[in-house]
C-alpha cells in the first residue's frame, strides 16, 4: 500500500511538472512584448496604424475588406488626410465586397501617394518589416511574431534568408531547448533575425536578385542579320538609302 501511495505521488510530481513545464513553454508566446530600441537605436519606429502605405499592404493580402473601407476612410479624414475620392469612400453605404470598392480604394492610394497596385510579392517584406520593427520597439511578442510571419504569411519556400532563419529557429525551439537552457540563445538569435528585417530600406525590398529573370527573356533568330539598307541611313545620317 505505501509503495503504491509512493508511485502516485512520483507520478502526480512528474505530471505536475511536466504542466509547469508547458505553462511556461506557452508563456514565450504570450508574455509581454520586451523593448529593444535602446540596443538597436537605428531601427525606425513602425509606421502609424493608419499609415497609407501599410493600408495598402493589408488591402493587398485580404486582411481589409470592402465592408471595412467606409469606417476607416472616415478615420483617415478624422486624422487629417483628404482626398475626393477618400470623401467618397467615407460616404459609401452599400458595400458589400471588395470588388464593389476597388477602383475608388485604388484611386484613394494614389492620392494619398502610395505606389498602387502593388503585387503581393511585394508587400511581403514591406508587412514583414512592419512586424519585426515592432518586435524591436517592444508592441509584439517576438516569438509570437516569428510564428506569425512562418505559419500565416510567407510560403515555405522563398528566398528571403531572414525569413528562413525564422524558420529554423522556430524548428530549433523545443522542450530540450527550454529544459537545458539554450532558450537566452536562441531568443538573441531571433532579435538579430528580426533587427535585420527591421532595419531593411525600399530599396532592398525592390532589388532584383542576380538569376531571378532566367527563362522569361527571349532572342530573335535574326537577332545578327544585317538591317535592312533604308534602315541603316538613318543610323549613318544618310539622306537616302544607297542605290543599285
Amino acid at each position: 500500500m505505501l509503495r503504491n501511495l509512493k508511485s502516485f505521488f512520483s507520478s502526480h510530481a512528474k505530471l505536475a511538472s511536466s504542466v509547469q513545464e508547458q505553462q511556461d513553454f506557452r508563456c514565450l508566446y504570450t508574455d509581454p512584448a520586451i523593448s529593444y530600441s535602446k540596443e538597436y537605436a537605428e531601427i525606425p519606429e513602425p509606421k502609424p496604424k493608419l499609415s497609407p502605405e501599410m493600408l495598402a499592404v493589408e488591402w493587398i493580402r485580404g486582411d481589409l475588406h470592402g465592408e471595412d473601407m467606409p469606417s476607416l476612410a472616415a478615420d483617415l479624414l478624422e486624422s487629417g488626410m483628404d482626398t475626393p475620392s477618400l470623401r467618397r469612400l467615407a460616404g459609401e453605404m452599400h458595400v458589400a465586397c471588395s470588388a464593389d470598392v476597388e477602383e475608388i480604394v485604388g484611386r484613394m492610394f494614389h492620392e494619398l501617394g502610395v505606389a498602387y497596385p502593388i503585387s503581393v510579392t511585394e508587400a511581403l517584406p514591406i508587412y514583414s518589416r512592419q512586424v519585426a520593427r515592432e518586435v524591436i520597439h517592444g508592441q509584439r511578442n517576438a516569438w509570437a511574431a516569428a510564428s506569425h510571419l512562418v505559419k500565416g504569411i510567407w510560403p515555405r519556400k522563398h528566398e528571403n534568408s531572414d525569413i528562413q532563419a525564422l524558420y529554423d529557429l522556430l524548428d530549433a525551439l523545443d522542450w530540450n531547448a527550454v529544459n537545458q537552457g539554450t532558450l537566452p540563445t536562441l531568443t538573441a538569435q531571433l532579435i538579430e533575425v528580426f533587427a535585420r528585417l527591421a532595419a531593411r530600406t525600399d530599396r532592398e525590398k525592390r532589388m532584383i536578385h542576380f538569376g531571378a529573370l532566367k527563362g522569361k527573356g527571349w532572342i530573335a533568330e535574326d537577332f545578327d542579320a544585317p538591317l535592312p539598307d533604308d534602315l541603316l541611313a538613318q543610323f549613318e545620317g544618310r539622306d537616302k538609302p544607297d542605290e543599285f
